[in-house]
């Protein structure tokens, strides 16, 4: 019961140590100074942890609190959204523009496909691997006739 406890207790503290991370990019509330961060180990620090957590967040909330989420969204799924962080991306980060659905290129005819250009199945591969040893049982039998 006690290694129980003792791995929730870690999975704990490594979560809020990464919520703490995910959270870096917030700052903290004006008249509220960072709160003491002094030893990764220490109980203490893990409860300090949380409450910078909780003060970001709340701030958070209180800075989305007036917005209006569905527009909020739609303006991400504008084009010019879409272009504005398509310019912002490295010149090696290339995006390929894939064919519609609809489109059928000169490799989709299904109908057309030939048989021996499909891999290969379990049963194909038997099938040929008995093949082989019929052809070497036949072939050692006829060299050992002609002896």
């Amino acid at each position: 019961k006690l290694e129980r406890m003792d791995r929730i207790l870690l999975n704990v503290k490594a979560g809020i140590e990464h919520l703490s991370d995910k959270l870096t990019s917030l700052k903290l509330p004006k008249g509220q100074g960072p709160v003491r961060l002094t030893q990764s180990t220490a109980d203490d620090f893990v409860i300090d942890l949380l409450a910078q957590c909780e003060q970001k967040l709340m701030k958070l909330m209180e800075d989305l609190d007036g917005r209006m989420f569905p527009n909020f969204y739609s303006g991400m799924e504008d084009d010019e959204f879409r272009v504005s962080i398509e310019n912002k991306l490295p010149t090696y980060n290339v995006r390929i523009n894939l064919p519609a659905a609809s489109d059928r290129g000169a490799f989709d005819d299904e109908e057309e496909s030939d048989p021996d250009d499909e891999a290969p199945t379990r049963a194909n591969i038997k099938k040929q691997a008995q093949q082989n040893t019929r052809s070497e049982k036949t072939r050692k039998l006829e060299v050992e006739s002609k002896r």
